[in-house]
C-alpha cells in the first residue's frame, strides 16, 4: 500500500469524526462556528507537530519505521477502544461537543503519533493532504444534522474497525523495515 495512503487513512482514523459529531439538539450557527475553528487550529497544530517529526527523531534518537511501529500501536489501541465502546462521555455526562473536548480528543495520543509517523514518513505535502482531508470531514460532521445515536454509533465503530486494520497494515509496513 503506498505510504501517503496509510499517512491520509491513519490520521482520518485517528481523528475520527463521528465521536465529535452532535447529539441531542441541533447546535447553533455560534457553536458552529467555534467548532470549525477549534478544528481548524487544532489541524494546523497537528500539522505543524507532523512537520517536526525529523526534529523529534533526532530528539528520541529513533528511527523512522521505529516510530511508525509505535504508532500502529498506539493508533490499533485507540481505535480498538472506538470498536468497544463507541460512545464519548463528558464528565457532566452529556453527549454534546464543548471545545475543551475537540481540542483534548484532536491532540490525544492517536491523532499526534499518527501526523509525527506521517510527517517523517512521506513528507510535509501529504501530511498536508492527509490534515485537509480529517479537517474536511470534521467539517462535514459540522454541517450535517443531528443523527440518530445508533447511526452514529456505527459510523464510530467503522472507524474504530477500520483503524484497526490501517494500524495492522501500518504496523507490518513498519516492521519490514526495522
Amino acid at each position: 500500500m503506498n505510504n501517503t495512503l496509510i499517512v491520509i487513512l491513519s490520521l482520518a482514523v485517528a481523528v475520527n469524526p463521528a465521536v465529535l459529531g452532535w447529539s441531542g439538539h441541533p447546535p447553533s450557527t455560534k457553536s458552529k462556528r467555534q467548532y470549525f475553528i477549534i478544528c481548524t487550529l487544532s489541524s494546523c497544530g497537528l500539522f505543524a507537530l507532523g512537520s517536526l517529526a525529523g526534529l523529534i527523531f533526532n530528539i528520541l534518537e529513533i528511527s523512522t519505521p521505529t516510530f511508525r511501529l509505535g504508532a500502529a500501536l498506539v493508533i490499533g489501541l485507540n481505535s480498538g477502544r472506538w470498536l468497544l465502546v463507541p460512545k464519548s462521555r463528558h464528565i457532566s455526562g452529556k453527549l454534546d461537543v464543548d471545545p475543551a473536548h475537540v481540542f483534548l480528543h484532536l491532540f490525544g495520543p492517536a491523532p499526534v503519533f499518527a501526523t509525527v509517523a506521517g510527517g517523517g514518513d512521506v513528507g510535509i505535502l501529504p501530511l498536508l493532504l492527509a490534515c485537509v482531508i480529517s479537517l474536511a470531514l470534521m467539517g462535514l460532521v459540522t454541517m450535517t444534522p443531528t443523527a440518530m445515536e445508533k447511526a452514529r454509533s456505527a459510523i464510530i465503530r467503522f472507524f474504530g474497525g477500520s483503524g484497526i486494520l490501517i494500524a495492522v497494515i501500518m504496523g507490518i509496513d513498519a516492521a519490514r523495515t526495522v
